[in-house]
């Protein structure tokens, strides 16, 4: 996570603004051009679900966080500032916010949209412990993280342009962003 921070900061190419809407239904990068900058368009409440299959779970939502949001966003600034198409590093930025899921006990993505992210990305950890295994490889003995608590936020509404990248599209094929 320092280096995705330091990444913005020491951008040569660009600098980044990060909005804050509390009534946007995405998360998403606006990227910069030659007299503009990046901005990061966050709804720090956004709190819709994501994928299902909760650690293992089917039942069990994973939704949005607000600072896994951010960190998936800034990921994606990264990328803009070195020159790379963001929304070609989905699977990366979604890899590198599970990075901060784990830290903090948060149910991780499987998933951007109906891709895949490979198992070996996705860990087992327990709280004060990652043992690093990947989730297709642990044992049944193994100690799963506990459940967190996330709430819903309100409905969303509008749609997002699909060249935008962001924090992913809604559950089960919604084609609204």
């Amino acid at each position: 996570m320092l280096a995705v921070i330091e990444g913005i900061e020491h951008c040569a190419r660009a600098r980044y603004e990060i909005c804050t809407d509390g009534i946007t239904s995405r998360n998403l990068l606006e990227p910069h051009d030659a007299d503009e900058p990046g901005t990061i368009i966050w709804n720090p409440t956004l709190r819709s679900e994501l994928e299902r299959g909760c650690d293992g779970d089917p039942a069990r939502p994973v939704v949005r966080d607000p600072v896994a949001s951010l960190l998936h966003e800034m990921v994606h600034a990264v990328d803009d500032c070195e020159g790379r198409d963001a929304s070609a590093h989905e699977l990366e930025a979604v890899r590198i916010e599970n990075i901060y899921r784990r830290a903090a006990g948060l149910c991780q993505r499987t998933a951007y949209g109906d891709t895949p992210l490979a198992a070996e990305t996705v860990k087992l950890c327990s709280p004060g412990h990652c043992e690093c295994s990947s989730a297709a490889g642990a044992s049944a003995g193994q100690p799963m993280p506990p459940a967190t608590t996330q709430r819903q936020g309100p409905a969303a509404t509008g749609e997002t342009p699909a060249d935008l990248a962001g924090d992913g599209p809604r559950a089960h094929g919604d084609p609204r962003h």
